[in-house]
């Protein structure tokens, strides 16, 4: 891992000082390529943390209109433009921890889903030390090797803000409604939950109908997902596959997610909806017409589709 010192020198240089990447590389000894990747490691590791304010009239224009068709406390547009090395997800992530900051203080409980929006934001919050915070998931893990893979943003979150983690001890899909039993039966899985249930903010995400992430962890087969799509969802919102009317989908699957049922939530405070894309549209508009979330963070296009 590339030293703090080198970094924040190469990041003041090019931030502070206006200097070019090509300049930094002459004056350092070092290639030009090099240098780029510096700057994206100081970014990442927190050492550079870039805030752009700058939002439009169009956009604050339909922050009010969003909040009043929802009855929303919160509602942040952020851009809808994407790069070669960034998609969608991870610019609403980016632009949402600066929302986010403004949620957080001490004595707090945080709960967050997973997934690739989640990650992003935690990965951006501004590194701050926080006391008595907990974070918690709101299910369970998507990953088999790790509890910190690209899609978990918990422990990420809780490393930004000096926070205790907790982990929900198993798959966020079993393999049979009596795996599902077994582990919330267990005290660390249940302590874990009612820690969630008793949240003061709870941050999260939906899934299209693609659900690409839970197939290609390997929880759902083929079969399983084709057979739901035969019932025609309009998305998943906590691992929980949901009909055209906001309710829950009678199949298999939906028997065997670890973690807390989405009604549940409605009892936290604080309730924010951070995604955005085509394939969301349908069911982020019926679950907060339903009253799901107190608060929506979501790009340009979606929130005009919304």
């Amino acid at each position: 891992m590339t030293s703090i010192g080198l970094l924040a020198r190469v990041a003041h240089q090019y931030f502070v000082l206006g200097e070019t990447q090509q300049a930094i590389a002459e004056r350092l000894q070092i290639n030009r390529t090099k240098i780029h990747r510096l700057l994206a490691e100081a970014k990442e590791r927190g050492i550079v943390s870039i805030r752009i304010n700058a939002g439009t009239s169009q956009a604050l224009e339909m922050e009010e209109q969003l909040r009043r068709k929802y009855r929303l406390d919160i509602c942040s547009i952020t851009p809808d433009d994407t790069g070669s090395e960034l998609g969608l997800s991870e610019v609403i992530g980016i632009y949402a921890a600066q929302t986010v900051e403004t949620l957080l203080r001490d004595d707090m409980t945080v709960a967050m889903a997973w997934g690739r929006t989640m990650r992003w934001l935690a990965s951006n919050i501004e590194p701050v030390a926080l006391r008595n915070v907990t974070v918690v998931p709101l299910l369970g893990s998507l990953s088999r090797r790790s509890s910190i893979d690209k899609y978990d943003a918990a422990a990420v979150f809780a490393q930004r803000t000096q926070a205790e983690s907790y982990y929900l001890p198993g798959p966020i899909i079993c393999d049979s409604r009596e795996s599902r039993e077994t582990i919330l039966q267990q005290p660390s899985a249940r302590e874990v939950i009612q820690k969630a249930l008793n949240a003061d903010l709870a941050l999260m995400s939906v899934g299209g109908t693609t659900s690409s992430t839970l197939r290609s962890v390997g929880y759902m087969t083929d079969e399983e997902f084709d057979d739901i799509l035969r019932q025609k969802p309009i998305g998943n919102f906590l691992g929980y596959f949901f009909d055209r009317n906001a309710e829950l989908i009678d199949h298999p699957v939906n028997e065997r997610i670890v973690g807390v049922y989405p009604r549940d939530t409605l009892n936290i405070p604080k309730r924010i909806l951070v995604s955005g894309g085509k394939n969301k549209v349908g069911i982020m508009a019926k679950l907060l017409e339903k009253g799901f979330f107190t608060g929506l963070i979501t790009d340009q296009e979606t929130g005009s589709s919304l």
